[in-house]
């Protein structure tokens, strides 16, 4: 692991359980563009995927900065796994946040839910995002859709 550039310090992330407000506010506020425009387009289903997301025997959590909401992560157990969908505010993202970021997301999981693993799974295309979960630790597992990876981070220490 390399040591990140940035820093969020310490005390300054907070995880709180999202509100349905919450999660509205993100989904409909948040604009994030070029290759993560398609959050937005109106034939994908991601913005309702990510309203319902909490229905769904799953957790979401809204990442704090003193009072302002930076990002946001679901979270769904699966087994002794951990499968995640993080967010970063479209405003802090390609500014050297991002592993700060995930760094923080995984702490707080290992902290709150002890899991084996942690999953999380992308666009084959998103060579940023894959970068920056390679560089917290993940690593890239293969996937029966090509346009999918899965990357893995985990706990245990004998696999």
């Amino acid at each position: 692991k390399r040591r990140c550039k940035f820093d969020w310090g310490r005390d300054r992330m907070r995880f709180v359980a999202m509100t349905e407000d919450q999660a509205k506010w993100i989904a409909y506020q948040w604009q994030y563009k070029g290759a993560y425009s398609f959050f937005h387009d109106e034939k994908n289903s991601r913005t309702t995927s990510f309203l319902e997301f909490g229905k769904k025997n799953t957790w979401q959590y809204a990442v704090y900065r003193e009072n302002e909401i930076i990002g946001f992560i679901g979270v769904k157990r699966i087994n002794g796994m951990i499968e995640i969908a993080p967010g970063l505010n479209p405003e802090e993202t390609g500014k050297g946040k991002g592993r700060a970021f995930v760094q923080k997301c995984v702490d707080f999981l290992k902290a709150e839910t002890n899991p084996e693993k942690i999953c999380v799974l992308m666009g084959a295309d998103n060579t940023k995002a894959k970068h920056v979960f390679e560089e917290v630790g993940f690593e890239e597992k293969s996937e029966e859709d090509s346009s999918m990876i899965r990357m893995i981070y985990s706990l245990k220490t004998n696999e």
